[in-house]
């Protein structure tokens, strides 16, 4: 058609054409009813004009063209049986052959011939009774047979009426028994007459019987057989009329009985030719159509089927791409750079929003254009696809530094509500396609225009468990359309990458608990060690106890005495005071390798910091350290023990002096903060002793480590296990001009309270 466009995907297609009704109808005839009855009524004209001058020779022209459209009637209809299945026109085929048969005869006998000498008037005229007798019982017959089964067949009726008109023609010639019909000087004979009204009524009746059945018929068919019909009966009633042969009745009579033929050819024309093959011919032309229709549409699943298998096979690589790697860094570079790669051919930029749980946001993480990829890593893209696909940290790099990236990385979007469309898509956890972006939410519009989005959609990336992100693709350069083929590859693609993904954040996770698994192992290995050394202390602790008593009894003893010898004095006061700081340094043993029973209460911070403050000042003022406190005005109590957060606080400030061999500054913060979301207490401890080594950083918690030349090095381990026992936390970090200690304690204990009487712990 004018104005339709070609599909490329069908150019090969065979195209047939179309055969209408009116193009049938030009191969046949065109002849209407209304065409027929002028044509005849012009043809009478004529033959009426030529009567005048030949009658004999209008007679043989009429009854010649009869025959010859009595023949013609036969060969159509009985050739056609097999096509036309209707015994209807086979009868009425054989009965105009007899019926032609007999008007030959009829025209070789008929006044004026001479070609048989004997035949006369008479003879002729009775010929033509059995002629028209046969004609209309050849009517009845046929229609007697609509809508009934095959009675017999064709040849049994064919031989039936040959017998039959051979029967009534022996009558006449040479048996000559046939009663007359016509009567030199006298006229018809009252057999003629009366003959001539049976077939007249038995017309009439095959009239009445085929407008009846009109409902099996042709509508057109009815029309041209009912004429014939009408025509057949004036023709009779004008034989039964005329007395001379050659008179104006007789030549009406003749008349409309070429009338009749002439209809009754039409009739069978349209019946076994034109009707049949009209509608065999629209039966093929529907049948091409349907054809062409199927071919059309096996072509289109060709297509479509050719179309999938190129999306399975692009799929199939990028999901091979994509799972190529577990670096989870790697693979959003991959995924992005497989999504615009040249072969997909599907977008021209790929965005990666990822979700923050703790913030409740989408956080653009990274953006990947075609161009950029290209001009990054140009030996990339071609074959991204394929085997072994790489990007190396440079390619990665260049990527991360464009300039659509360095856009991308600045954006934060709600995930909750309708605000913009990539939370849609994760919420709803399927593919959004926007068209328009000047009609979306406020958060949406804003995304368009800082990206310059015309068109996109973007899709879910969803893992096992959850919505990992979601990817936007786009195509800003050709501004091509978002197909719903493009759409469904994107949707596949998408789950693919939440696999990929997923799979890769699971490596990640994996690998943190291993790394945490090993930290907790070894702390069961070191804590085994410990509980060990512990034991042993404690033994060797308990074993030294009673000497050292001794040798302390005995010094104190030497030391209250007035010894001549000052240096014997000295030594006892020296070896006095080294007992009892043995004595403390056991005590300290005895306390870390006990499990001691908390006993918590109500405490106040502020009270316990300003007792540790009031026994520490003293020494502090002798090593010229001063102290500066900043403590937050009603604070809130906390749930401890007050003896073993005092030791706390003065294993810390002691320790914080030891730092500081002179001059220094030691600062006692106290706050309200959060711990693992509930209210707490931060209490920090800064000094200005120059900060602490890496190493020593790592192992100062540990039992027995210690970088003093005198101590146990238990304090800050049994500092680590109180403040552990009261579901706190203790950090450090090294501050400009020395380091800081920060003790966290919740508000609240989780656990239950367990009330008991509690040790004294011994100070450092």
């Amino acid at each position: 058609m004018p104005g339709e466009q070609s599909d490329p995907c069908n150019q090969n297609q065979t195209v047939v054409p179309q055969l209408s009704d009116t193009d049938l109808s030009t191969i046949f005839t065109r002849l209407s009813l209304k065409a027929g009855l002028a044509v005849f009524l012009l043809a009478g004209l004529f033959l009426l004009l030529l009567g005048y001058y030949n009658y004999l020779l209008v007679h043989t022209l009429i009854e010649v063209f009869s025959i010859i459209l009595l023949s013609a009637v036969f060969l159509i209809g009985w050739n056609t049986r097999h096509l036309v299945h209707s015994q209807f026109f086979v009868i009425l085929a054989i009965g105009f052959l007899v019926t032609g048969m007999v008007d030959l005869l009829h025209t070789f006998t008929y006044q004026g011939m001479q070609i048989i000498p004997e035949a006369g008037a008479d003879i002729a005229t009775q010929l033509w009774v059995i002629a028209r007798s046969i004609s209309a019982g050849a009517f009845i017959c046929a229609i007697a047979t609509l809508g009934r089964k095959e009675i017999c067949s064709p040849k049994t009726w064919l031989l039936t009426f040959l017998l039959v008109t051979g029967f009534f023609v022996a009558l006449v010639w040479p048996l000559n028994i046939f009663p007359p019909c016509y009567i030199e000087g006298v006229g018809l004979t009252a057999f003629k007459v009366y003959s001539e009204y049976a077939i007249i009524g038995a017309l009439c009746l095959a009239a009445v019987l085929l407008y009846i059945q009109k409902k099996n018929l042709n509508p057109q068919l009815t029309k041209f057989l009912l004429v014939s019909l009408a025509m057949s009966v004036a023709s009779e009633l004008m034989f039964s009329l005329y007395t001379e042969v050659d008179g104006l009745f007789n030549f009406l009579g003749h008349y409309f009985k070429l009338g009749s033929v002439v209809f009754a050819y039409m009739a069978l024309v349209e019946g076994t030719l034109r009707s049949p093959f009209t509608t065999l011919f629209r039966e093929m032309s529907q049948s091409y159509a349907e054809l062409n229709k199927e071919l059309s549409r096996r072509l289109g699943a060709e297509k479509q089927q050719e179309a999938a298998s190129r999306e399975t096979s692009i799929l199939y690589r990028m999901s091979r791409t994509m799972h190529s790697t577990l670096n989870l860094d790697e693979l959003s570079h991959l995924t992005l750079s497989a999504a615009t790669s040249i072969e997909a051919g599907c977008f021209e930029r790929a965005t990666l929003f990822t979700v923050n749980r703790r913030t409740g946001m989408l956080q653009g993480m990274l953006g990947v254009t075609r161009k950029t990829v290209s001009q990054a890593c140009p030996d990339i893209d071609k074959d991204l696809l394929w085997e072994n696909p790489q990007l190396d940290e440079e390619a990665c790099e260049a990527q991360r530094k464009t300039a659509y990236n360095q856009k991308v990385v600045k954006q934060r979007l709600p995930l909750d509500g309708q605000d913009n469309a990539l939370a849609k898509a994760l919420l709803e956890k399927r593919v959004v396609l926007v068209s328009d972006p000047e009609n979306e939410p406020a958060g949406g519009r804003q995304l368009s225009d800082a990206l310059e989005l015309k068109t996109y959609a973007c899709a879910p990336l969803v893992g096992r468990e959850q919505v990992m992100g979601v990817l936007l693709v786009d195509n800003p350069l050709t501004q091509a359309e978002i197909t719903p083929q493009n759409k469904r590859f994107l949707e596949l693609f998408a789950a693919q990458a939440g696999s990929a993904l997923d799979n890769a954040n699971l490596v990640k996770r994996l690998e943190m608990a291993h790394s945490n698994l090993r930290d907790v192992q070894d702390q069961l290995i070191q804590g085994e060690k410990m509980a060990v050394l512990g034991e042993m202390a404690a033994q060797v602790a308990h074993e030294l106890r009673n000497p050292l008593v001794s040798i302390g009894g005995f010094a104190q003893r030497l030391n209250r005495r007035d010894l001549q010898d000052s240096k014997a004095n000295e030594y006892a006061g020296i070896i006095a005071r080294e007992v009892r700081r043995m004595e403390e340094m056991l005590d300290n043993i005895l306390s870390f390798s006990k499990k001691q029973l908390v006993c918590l209460e109500n405490c106040n911070i502020t009270d316990v910091l300003q007792e540790v403050l009031d026994l520490e000042y003293d020494n502090c003022q002798k090593q010229s350290i001063g102290i500066v406190t900043e403590m937050q005005a009603d604070l809130p109590m906390i749930v401890g023990d007050y003896r073993q957060l005092r030791q706390v606080f003065l294993n810390l400030m002691i320790n914080a002096r030891q730092v500081m061999a002179g001059r220094g500054l030691i600062t006692i913060r106290a706050k309200a903060g959060s711990f693992r979301g509930e209210k707490a207490v931060l209490i920090e401890v800064e000094d200005t002793g120059g900060g602490i080594r890496p190493e020593v950083m790592r192992n100062m918690f540990n039992p027995f480590f210690s970088t003093f030349a005198k101590g146990t090095g238990l304090g800050l381990s049994i500092s680590h296990r109180i403040i552990a026992q009261h579901h706190g936390e203790i950090e450090v970090i090294n501050v400009e001009k020395g380091a800081r200690f920060t003790i966290t304690l919740p508000v609240v204990q989780p656990g239950p309270v367990v009330t008991g009487r509690a040790e004294q712990a011994p100070t450092a």
